[in-house]
Formats: C-alpha cells, sequence, structure tokens
C-alpha cells in the first residue's frame, strides 16, 4: 500500500480502493462499476488493494491517500478529473454519502481540484454572523462523533466554545446527524472565507474539542485532516487511540 501510494500509476487504483464500502453492502454494485470504468486488469489491482486495506487499521485511509498525492499529481488534468467524476460516482452508489465518504471526497477535491485548476477553489465573503453558525456546526460534529455520551459531548463542545472567547458565547450543544455533511459541506464552504488568524484560532478550537477527553478517535482524526485539507492548512501530528 505504501509503495503504490508513492506510484503515479498505482496511486490512482489506491485512491479508489480508498472509497469502496468498508461494510460490504455495495462493494459488489461499487466493483462493477469500477471494472465498467476502468477494465478487469486494472479492477483487479483495486481488490487487491481493498483486500490489503482491510488488514490495516482505519486510521491508516485517509494518510494513504495524502501520500499519494505528490505521485497523482503527476498524471494528466483530465485524468485528476476523471479520478474525482469515478470516486464521486462510487460514495453515490447507495444514494447516501456517510461522514467517511465525505471526509475522503473533501480531501480529495481539495487536493486535486486545485492540482488540476487553481482557480477553481474559490473563497466567498461570509459575514460574522455565517462564520460564527460553521464554526459552532463544525465543532457540534467533531463533539458528536468523538466522544462516547451525551455529558462528554456536551463538555466537549463548551471546551472548544470557551477556547473562542465571548465571541462564540451563547451557544449549547445539539446533535444533528440526519444532516451532517449537509451542515459540514455549508459549513466549510463559509470557513473558506476565514483569514490566517481565524484558521489559527478555528483549530485551537478544533483541538480543545477532540482533545477534551484525552484521546482522539479515527474520526476525530478524519474531520480533522477533512477541515485541513479544505483550508490549505499544514494537518497536525495526530495520533489515533482506538
Amino acid at each position: 500500500l505504501y509503495d503504490a501510494a508513492h506510484s503515479p500509476e498505482f496511486s490512482y487504483l489506491l485512491t479508489i480502493a480508498l472509497v469502496i464500502d468498508r461494510s460490504g453492502q455495495v462493494s459488489d454494485r461499487q466493483f462493477s462499476l469500477v471494472r465498467e470504468q476502468l477494465g478487469a486488469e486494472r479492477a483487479t489491482f483495486v481488490h487487491r488493494y481493498y483486500d490489503e486495506l482491510a488488514k490495516t487499521g482505519a486510521e491508516y485511509r485517509l494518510p494513504l491517500m495524502e501520500i499519494s498525492f505528490p505521485a497523482l499529481k503527476q498524471r494528466p488534468k483530465q485524468e485528476l478529473d476523471y479520478l474525482v467524476s469515478l470516486a464521486t460516482r462510487l460514495t453515490e452508489v447507495d444514494g447516501e454519502i456517510d461522514l467517511y465518504e465525505y471526509c475522503f471526497y473533501r480531501i480529495l477535491t481539495s487536493n486535486l481540484g486545485q492540482a488540476a485548476d487553481p482557480s477553481r477553489r474559490q473563497r466567498r465573503r461570509a459575514n460574522r454572523k455565517e462564520l460564527r453558525a460553521a464554526v459552532i456546526s463544525l465543532l457540534r460534529v467533531l463533539a458528536d462523533y468523538g466522544h462516547d455520551d451525551d455529558a462528554q459531548r456536551r463538555a466537549a463542545f463548551k471546551a472548544g466554545v470557551d477556547s473562542l472567547g465571548e465571541w462564540a458565547q451563547g451557544f449549547a450543544f445539539a446533535s444533528d446527524r440526519a444532516h451532517t455533511v449537509a451542515l459540514l459541506n455549508r459549513g466549510l464552504d463559509v470557513l473558506l472565507g476565514l483569514s490566517g488568524k481565524g484558521k489559527e484560532t478555528l483549530l485551537r478550537a478544533i483541538g480543545a474539542t477532540a482533545g477534551h477527553d484525552g484521546t482522539l478517535t479515527v474520526t476525530e482524526a478524519e474531520l480533522i485532516r477533512a477541515v485541513c485539507a479544505t483550508l490549505g492548512c499544514p494537518v497536525p501530528p495526530i495520533l489515533v487511540h482506538n
């Protein structure tokens, strides 16, 4: 897997393997689409990587993709566009996008979309109210998915909000898992308008929320990676505890 991530040819196929459903519920349909689009020989490599990934910890999935970007960016623009298009189709096979798929997609498009067309990623100006709503929404999702019970979630959310000072006071923790992906997608687009100082402040709040219980889950790490990719920030050292 590590060798594939450094290969301009095989990193492409490894990336496809990383988005195939781990539960097995829709993987057959996804592999059928891969064979249809890439041919039997390349599909065999995708299946091989998929099987190898099943033997590794979940915490290695997105780091492997990030390792592969320098190799992937050596490929022509049209191939990168096609990779993003195929990955999108694979995530939409079952009509739903789960949190991992969304983080995968956000990291992929933030890196390859920008590589293919640097002008594609545009900031939009957001007002203070929109930025605050986006930050609060992100901290709620992070607290919700990174902690085991409501008391821990509320405490983690409060830790993140408190790190922001008066600007973010007056909000309580709330869970809305039915709309998590939509909330993240809208919020991260708004947060593209943050200044450099604003990004630093946001990352401190994220760290306070995720680190409240002294551990970092796989899901928390994946969310942080997606946020950093979107905002163009370096990924902080991440240690995942299972």
